[in-house]
């Protein structure tokens, strides 16, 4: 009874450890946070252990252009009170 005892007590820490050692580093796939290393966690639109969970938007928006008024050494375009064209 005792050798059974300590056998299963032997499998249950193989498994503790098996399931520790087998937590993704960055870039690698996953499903939950679990998944991921300390530190880590699982980016749900990549499926993929990031530093950061990837909550903001997914492409970079960029700047809208600088009007031409707005540029330095731009000539100006119309007088400032000058009336609307039709």
């Amino acid at each position: 009874m005792t050798r059974v005892l300590g056998l299963a007590a032997a499998f249950a820490l193989a498994a503790a450890a098996l399931v520790t050692a087998c937590q993704q580093s960055e870039g690698d796939r996953c499903q939950v946070n679990a998944d991921c290393e300390d530190g880590l966690v699982c980016n749900q639109a990549t499926q993929t252990c990031a530093k950061t969970s990837g909550g903001g938007i997914d492409a970079d928006v960029p700047d809208p252009p600088m009007p031409d008024a707005a540029l330095p050494d731009a000539p100006i375009d119309a007088m400032i009170d000058a009336p609307d064209a039709m």
